[in-house]
Formats: structure tokens, sequence, C-alpha cells
């Protein structure tokens, strides 16, 4: 975790005869108003196809209308250059703060040092931006853990391994993360036959299909989140392989239900809420002038064989 980094925000209530003065901060941006001034908050998502990243939005959007704030948001949808010609508009919109999670951890340069010229404060989620001194606090999920807790769960329920395909995105920081909790905490008696670089969901049955010619003896496919890891569930079906066991990350809803009927084996479950709730608590604090760190929020296993203790119409 990197040194607490203080923000001079925005000042929602009138100062009689006082300036606002930054004191030894280390923010990248600096956000100052006149008094009473609007806060206007931007979102972007690395995919707003993605379940997950509804949820977080909806939580930031929720919580920014309560206060009175201008909320904007837009879609990546796995598109570097998309991804910075919608944040270039907001910004140029005059937004104070972005709320990002990035397609490309490093494609992404472009609008921090965007930001960090017109006073733009970057709270980053989920992924985290490769220039961690251009945003105020990085907000995510235990990625490594919950790779690693998939790990553990097929270590313990199907000792003897055997063949295994890994659905990733290297240009994402938090499946690199999760891939890696993954491949350094299996025994050894699992075996990664391929793993298949994807941008979108939309590669995912292609991926699969190939895969399973490719590899007849294939039992237990690892998707980067739950969209994946239920494509991928379905792709095998459909090839009349209902052996093979598919776990993810993300523990959606619709995962929950799969899992539930007999699906998906397994998902490490991350809180989109709780994500969405310490993004839109960062901004507050640094509108009232404190300071923000870090925080990295814990996961959890849902299985077949615990799904019974969970509401599983809920994000949890």
């Amino acid at each position: 975790m990197k040194s607490i980094k203080t923000a001079i925000a925005l000042v929602l209530t009138v100062v009689l005869a006082m300036a606002l003065v930054a004191c030894g901060s280390k923010a990248p941006a600096e956000t100052t108003a006149a008094p009473n001034a609007t806060v206007k908050v931007g979102f972007t998502a690395m995919n707003l196809t993605d379940p997950f990243q509804i949820a977080v939005r909806d939580t930031v959007k929720a919580r920014c209308e309560e206060m009175g704030w201008e909320f904007q948001s837009g879609d990546g949808n796995g598109d570097n250059a998309k991804q910075i010609n919608l944040c270039e508009d907001m910004i140029n919109g005059g937004i104070n703060y972005l709320v990002l999670c990035p397609v490309s951890q490093d494609g992404i340069l472009p609008i921090l040092e965007l930001c960090k010229q017109k006073g733009v404060t970057v709270i980053n989620y989920d992924s985290a931006c490769a220039d961690q001194d251009l945003v105020a606090c990085y907000i995510a999920s235990d990625n490594y853990s919950a790779g690693k807790l998939d790990a553990e769960f097929l270590n313990e329920k199907y000792p003897e391994g055997g063949e295994l395909m890994i659905i990733n995105n290297p240009r994402a920081e938090s499946v690199v993360a999760r891939v890696k909790g993954l491949t350094e905490n299996l025994n050894s008696n699992f075996v990664v036959v391929e793993d298949a670089a994807i941008t979108t969901s939309k590669d995912v049955l292609a991926k699969v299909d190939d895969a399973l010619i490719a590899h007849p003896n294939l039992k237990f496919i690892f998707g980067l989140n739950d969209t994946c890891g239920m494509m991928a569930r379905g792709c095998a079906e459909a090839a009349g392989r209902n052996d093979i066991v598919v776990v993810s990350v993300d523990g959606s809803p619709d995962c929950q239900a799969s899992i539930k009927d007999g699906g998906m084996m397994a998902t490490a479950a991350q809180s989109p809420i709780t994500l969405g709730e310490e993004s839109f608590k960062a901004i507050k604090t640094l509108v009232e002038g404190g300071s923000v760190e870090d925080v990295s929020v814990p996961c959890f296993i849902i299985s077949q064989d615990n799904i019974d203790q969970f509401d599983i119409t809920q994000w949890h």
C-alpha cells in the first residue's frame, strides 16, 4: 500500500474570509472551486456489459445523487481508445472527480496526465493504473486472493488435478493478479494447457471451442470473471462436456444461481457494492478536506458446497 495522499477538494458550504491552501499535499491533482460549487463526478468502467461493473457504477451513482452531485458515466467497452475519448469528453465537460477502472493499465496514462493538468482528482478502482502517483487512491478487491481462493478450492475438491484452461486478460491488472493467485497456488497435478487472452467477453466462445478441440482431456476452466466463466460453461455444455469444472471470480447473482443449479462449480466472490461505497467515501472525504488511503476489499468463496448459505438474488 502506498503512502497516504492528501487532496484539497471542492467545498460545499460557504467559508467566510478564508482561502483554501494546499498544505503538504501529495495528491496528483487539486480541485478547488468557489463556495457552493457543484461536485461533478465522472465514472468509467472497463466494460459496462459486466454486471459487476454495473453494480459498482450504480452504487456510486446513487450515493452521488443523494448528495445532489452531478454524475455521468461512460463505458470503455474493452477499448482503450474509446475510454480515452469518453474521459476527455467528461473532463472537458467540467468534472472534478473521475472514478476510473481502466481498460489498459498503461494505455490510460494520457488521461491521468490530462486530469493532473485540469485539476481532476482520480479515484482508481478494481484494476490498477500503472502510474499510481497520478491517482488519489486505489480501491480494489484483493484480486490475488480471489485467484488463490479458486486454487485452494480446486486443490481440496480435485486433488488429482488435470488439464486446465485459463481465460485471461493480460491488459487488466486485476485479472493478472487473479491469474497469478491461481497459478501460484494450484498443486502440481494441475497443468495449464491453454492460457487464452481475450479483450472482451465476445472472444470467449471461440477460445473455448478451440480449446475443447485441441485438448480433449481438458477438465477445468478458470474464467477471469463470472461472465466469462458462465459463457465457458455454456460452451462446454453445448459440446456435450458437462464434466468440465468451471470456476470464476465475482459472485454475481446469475453465477450463484448457476452454482445452485449444478452448473458453475465455484466463484471467488467480490463485493462491487463495497467498491462503489468506498469510491464514493473517498470523494466525500476529499470534498470535506480530508485525506484518503488505498482500500483492499476481501474476497470469499461461494461454491456448490456452501451455496445454501447465500441469498442468490443479490451481490454480497
